[in-house]
């Protein structure tokens, strides 16, 4: 039987232990996300790496600080020390009491942005409900480019995009910790420093788009078509010209008459 003094056990509950932490700030213009703050009384580190979810990624907002720069409200997370190696922290999840969506019913899911932002995709047992305050916009849109293969490995893997050095080697800070083999690359091999960037500013020059504002709902696109239920198509635009009763080429269509004459660009069908 192994025998531990109560110091000893101290010391390894010290060092292989968690802890929870503040968080400070958030770097993510690296290819793992990075984080610095406070852990016990005195402890400060910056360059933890964050792990974020495949397929999800949040950014926290930056700790509120009084005038002597003491963090006075702050996201929090909860730290690990890898092999018990306190020179090495990685930090779990991220939540923010300040803007934490809470109250949900049970089996409810959402994302969400600031507390001030009223922006919320929220599925409920009444449904999904994308919203948004009347000052924002509600859009789905295509890029005006083609999907490309998720490969990682080819001709430029050796590139890194935001952040990393070469051969994938860590930038973190080595006082601080955080650091490891590795660092923002898996293993250091530098052909797995990819990452991607934003693109919704990208398709926002698109005309391809459904989008909700305070002035306007749009749609978008080289053909707009309205349909019901039962399948049909009731409103056909396309080429500057509008088809009312079906689509064009399907049947036939004058031009629709009013009280100030024959219209320029729109159809209805007939017979």
């Amino acid at each position: 039987m192994h025998r531990q003094t109560p110091l000893n056990s101290a010391l390894r509950g010290f060092f292989s232990g968690g802890s929870p932490s503040v968080v400070d700030q958030v770097d993510d213009s690296k290819l793992m996300q990075e984080m610095a703050g406070n852990f016990m009384a005195n402890e400060t580190r910056k360059g933890v790496q964050a792990p974020q979810n495949y397929g999800f990624t949040s950014v926290v907002f930056d700790a509120e600080k009084d005038a002597m720069g003491k963090i006075q409200a702050s996201a929090e997370t909860f730290t690990s020390f890898m092999g018990g190696n306190r020179s090495y922290p990685v930090s779990g999840n991220m939540d923010d009491r300040r803007h934490r969506l809470y109250k949900l019913e049970k089996g409810d899911t959402a994302m969400f942005r600031g507390r001030g932002d009223f922006q919320q995709l929220h599925m409920t047992g009444d449904g999904g409900f994308w919203t948004a305050p009347q000052n924002k916009t509600v859009r789905m849109q295509l890029l005006q480019k083609d999907s490309q293969t998720n490969s990682t490995m080819g001709g430029d893997g050796g590139s890194a995009s935001g952040g990393g050095s070469a051969g994938g080697m860590s930038t973190f800070d080595a006082a601080g910790g955080g650091g490891g083999a590795g660092g923002d690359s898996a293993g250091g091999q530098g052909q797995q420093q990819k990452g991607q960037e934003a693109v919704y500013k990208d398709g926002q020059q698109s005309p391809m788009f459904v989008d909700v504002t305070k002035d306007a709902s749009r749609v978008s696109g080289n053909e707009v078509h309205l349909m019901l239920a039962d399948g049909k198509l009731y409103v056909h635009v396309v080429g500057g010209e509008v088809y009312l009763g079906g689509k064009k080429g399907e049947g036939t269509f004058g031009k629709v008459a009013t009280d100030k004459g024959i219209s320029v660009n729109v159809y209805a069908k007939v017979g």
